[in-house]
């Protein structure tokens, strides 16, 4: 039954980004002057997409160690399994550091890797963006 769902779970992983029914793309979206293009933004959505990934490094922003129950107590709505997966694939990107300590009961902890810490000032322009968007939703709505 576990490998059912480990194939399952890999089979969504490896699947392709959706693109809208409308056929709609942004501007330029094969080449941006900057030089990366559609494979950079799959393999980011990759590694950070999902509902609770990005989430989840947001509440290991601090860089200290953090608990698991402190990561689900954060990320509010999560579940046991989605978290453990979660934290399975961000470790495996490289992106979170989980250390575990030879103790009983067991202990281990999770903190931001270098390469993680480089994705949160992105966390928080995203966040930025949305807050903005939020606002001029709300402004809009009051018309």
């Amino acid at each position: 039954m576990k490998k059912e769902k480990k194939k399952k779970r890999e089979k969504r992983a490896k699947a392709p980004v959706a693109v809208p029914e409308d056929g709609a793309r942004a501007p330029a979206a094969e080449k941006e002057p900057s030089g990366f293009g559609d494979g950079s933004l799959r393999y980011a959505l990759q590694t950070v997409g999902g509902r609770w990934k990005l989430r989840i490094l947001w509440a290991l922003r601090e860089g200290k160690p953090v608990r698991y129950g402190q990561v689900k107590r954060a990320v509010s709505g999560i579940t046991d399994m989605m978290l453990s997966g979660s934290l399975k694939e961000l470790v495996s990107a490289g992106l979170v550091e989980r250390r575990q300590f030879k103790e009983i009961p067991p202990k281990v902890d999770y903190c931001l890797t270098r390469d993680g810490g480089e994705v949160i000032p992105l966390i928080r322009r995203i966040g930025e963006w949305a807050e903005k968007r939020i606002r001029e939703d709300q402004h809009a709505e009051k018309k």
